[in-house]
């Protein structure tokens, strides 16, 4: 061979051998390389819904799932502007990066109900804020909850067409398409599926066909008897499990998705994993993630719009798909940075931010409204005695002192249905009460009921209180002795005696005389108590919100030129003498 067709050889050879290593580190680099999600999370989980092989071409859909927000587009319990939550703002901005990314072929975004009814800004608004928000966020579905019924669901949650109903909010206005799902919801009187909620929704993500079924849990129990007269709810999760099977049978999905106002694990677990991929829940106030037991994926967030669920559902070219960095993030590791500071603006999403302002602006006047003073702090731990609060006398008080032309003799609230302490600063003066601050103390919206109870049902309402502060262990208008046939682990609590306010003795075993009580109605419904089957003195409809009836008292007050608003340390209950555990 001549010296130059040997230099050309080893130049053939060497570029040969150079094709060759680029081609081999490319592919271990396209093969190895890592996918890339849009939020840093501690822990994540993995779950491989079929057997598969690696696909050269995978396609990535980001999942996000929230839940139980509550009216919490801000938080405004702080009562302060600038310490206001912009809390949907802030999740808003990670979605849209999502969309925008280039890490994901598309984006699913899903609520599992009780949206609209909690904080007093989304309250006074009706839900506007809302509706206008999660339309400008993209939702692809949502289910209806708790508070979406409290508030008459067809007016405000869902319309005729069974999409979120119109918004007009400021400069905001729209009527959304997002649907509102729910399989097991059915007209009380013939017993068919309302129209009110779809059944499902096929949605199409990077290519594939996305099942969103929706579920609800019965919670007719905890609602305003009027604004559920049309529904009823079939919680049986084997007759949705059957239904559920039926929809993928006709539908053929690439993907099934549970989206259920339930507690996510109790779903997951009813499920035939043949049929579902993921199950998105809620009700429990809790961020979860995991695999049950069955095989099936589930995932929840937090409620109060403090985080969010995310999975990543990747989708192989074999048609097979796998549930990857299944997780909770909470956005709450630093408070700070939901302020809405100019600092802070690349934080939040500028749609929705400018309708938390809209909202904000637009229910100032009514949130700042200034209702009196206090001297004395207003907490809702540091128990007087038993389970007396300060919280619990100052709220039942007002309650009472509103209800006064009624009749009523005894007010009862539960110390877990008050959302804020009014705390007076450690170099003492007075604080000064708002409308903002009353809302927030009471930011459910109860209804206040008034019923007719003999002297034995008061004895053992009180007593029921102790054993579950749900049945009302907060009180005014009374005081009361008692003894504990239990232990002090598990105390028995019998009430001996009951006095009212105006010195009259009640018998704790006459079941006669009756007395006129006002309890929340959340209260009310509670199982198993001294409520259970009894009619209130006034329809449910007509009842005052716990709220509104307080301000109204305090503006009463304030009209008359008495802006002092007393507090109340007193105890309720006391331990009976030996002389006195026979009752009056």
């Amino acid at each position: 061979m001549s010296k130059a067709n040997n230099t050309k050889a080893i130049i053939f050879t060497v570029t040969l051998l150079s094709f060759m290593v680029i081609l081999i580190a490319g592919t271990i680099f396209y093969v190895y390389k890592d996918p890339v999600i849009s939020e840093t999370v501690a822990t994540e989980q993995t779950v491989e819904t079929t057997e598969t092989t690696m696909a050269v071409r995978e396609k990535r859909v980001s999942v996000y799932g929230t839940s139980d927000i509550q009216g919490k587009i801000i938080d405004s319990s702080s009562g302060d502007k600038t310490t206001y939550q912009y809390r949907l703002a802030y999740m808003a901005k990670i979605f849209s990066d999502a969309r925008t990314s280039g890490d994901y072929d598309d984006v699913l975004l899903v609520d599992a109900g009780d949206i609209y009814k909690g904080d007093p800004i989304s309250n006074l608004s009706e839900g506007a804020a809302l509706r206008a928000a999660f339309d400008k966020m993209g939702y692809d579905a949502v289910t209806l909850g708790t508070g979406d019924f409290e508030w008459d669901a067809t007016r405000f949650a869902t319309d005729g067409t069974a999409t979120i109903p119109s918004y007009e909010l400021g400069e905001f206005s729209g009527n959304p398409t997002i649907p509102v799902i729910a399989a097991n919801l059915y007209n009380t009187n013939n017993k068919s599926r309302s129209l009110f909620t779809k059944d499902y929704v096929i949605v199409e993500k990077a290519g594939a066909r996305i099942a969103l079924i929706g579920y609800i849990s019965d919670v007719s129990s905890q609602v305003l008897s009027n604004n559920m007269d049309q529904f009823e709810i079939h919680e049986d999760l084997a007759e949705f499990a059957k239904r559920v099977k039926e929809i993928k049978a006709a539908e053929n999905p690439t993907i099934t998705v549970v989206v259920a106002h339930c507690d996510a694990i109790t779903v997951a677990n009813a499920m035939d994993p043949a049929d579902v991929n993921l199950v998105v829940g809620g009700v429990t106030n809790s961020g979860v993630y995991g695999t049950a037991e069955n095989g099936v994926a589930y995932m929840q967030a937090e409620s109060d719009a403090k985080g969010y669920a995310h999975a990543t559902f990747v989708l192989k070219s074999d048609g097979s798909v796998k549930i990857e960095y299944m997780t909770y993030v909470s956005i709450m590791d630093s408070e700070q940075a939901l302020y809405d500071t100019s600092a802070n603006s690349d934080n939040f999403d500028p749609d929705v931010l400018a309708i938390s302002r809209t909202v904000v602006d637009s229910t100032s006047d009514a949130m700042n409204e200034a209702l009196g003073y206090i001297d004395t702090s207003v907490e809702r731990s540091g128990v007087i005695s038993g389970r007396t609060t300060t919280a619990g006398n100052f709220l039942t008080g007002l309650i009472l002192e509103g209800m006064k032309g009624q009749g009523v003799v005894a007010a009862f609230h539960n110390c877990g249905g008050m959302n804020k302490d009014l705390i007076i600063s450690e170099e003492g003066g007075l604080y000064q009460v708002s409308a903002s601050d009353i809302y927030a103390i009471t930011s459910q919206d109860y209804t206040l009921l008034i019923y007719e109870l003999t002297g034995e049902e008061l004895a053992k309402q009180i007593a029921n209180g102790f054993a579950n502060g749900d049945y009302g262990d907060q009180m005014s208008g009374l005081t009361f002795e008692y003894k504990n046939n239990g232990t002090e682990s598990e105390p028995v609590i019998e009430v001996v005696s009951i006095t009212l306010s105006d010195g009259t003795k009640v018998d704790v075993k006459d079941q006669k005389t009756k007395y006129k009580v006002c309890i929340t109605n959340y209260c009310a419904k509670v199982a198993g108590s001294v409520f259970e089957g009894k009619k209130p003195v006034k329809d449910e409809k007509d009842a005052p919100i716990d709220n509104q009836l307080i301000i109204k008292t305090l503006r009463n007050r304030k009209s008359s030129g008495d802006v002092h608003i007393p507090t109340d340390n007193k105890p309720r209950g006391s331990v009976a003498s030996e002389t006195n555990n026979n009752g009056n």
